[in-house]
């Protein structure tokens, strides 16, 4: 993983690029992974029960909010971009501001990190109990992995993506008005 401070000198376009590509693909291929085979660990360790139940609830809650992401927000913040580096207008977005599915976004966010705290105290930080097959570590630890990838993701989007995105609106806002 980057540090946040790497990704701070990218252009926003790229940042949507690599969240898109890696970090919204990833959530989507080793999230449903790690639910399945947590799933098949939880049918001989009735422990894992609710750390199943809370780990593919997030994958299902992560997938609509890529999706709205992806087909929303994103289209909407690389259409100000655009317009930003050409010195183009461009119109309003539909529901007046950006601000407010930022704020949904960021909500969201915060559920999943605490689902994700949750999960770790139920887990014991990731740690097998004594005398668990292989299986049950490796299980813990990508999902260990899937928690720090969705930290790096959530920290792009709140400390990066999302307060240039209002930035380029803000300046947006004088050429909007002269249509």
């Amino acid at each position: 993983m980057n540090s946040i401070e790497t990704f701070k000198k990218w252009d926003i376009d790229l940042l949507i690029d690599y969240v898109l590509k890696f970090h919204h693909r990833n959530t989507r291929r080793y999230g449903t992974k790690i639910a399945n085979e947590l799933v098949a660990l939880a049918q001989t360790h009735s422990e894992l029960n609710e750390v199943a139940n809370l780990f593919r609830n997030s994958v299902q809650d992560l997938d609509m909010h890529c999706m709205k992401e992806e087909n929303v927000l994103y289209p909407y913040i690389m259409e100000l971009f655009n317009a930003s580096e050409t010195q183009q207008p461009v119109g309003a977005f539909h529901c007046g501001t950006i601000q407010y599915p930022i704020n949904a976004m960021m909500e969201d966010h915060s559920e999943e990190k605490g689902r994700h705290s949750l999960i770790a105290r139920l887990t014991n930080g990731y740690t097998a109990p004594d005398g668990a097959e292989a299986e049950y570590q490796k299980v813990l630890d990508e999902m260990r992995d899937f928690r720090d990838y969705l930290h790096e993701h959530i920290d792009i989007e709140n400390e990066i993506i999302f307060p240039r995105a209002l930035a380029l609106e803000a300046a947006e806002v004088p050429a909007m008005q002269a249509f």
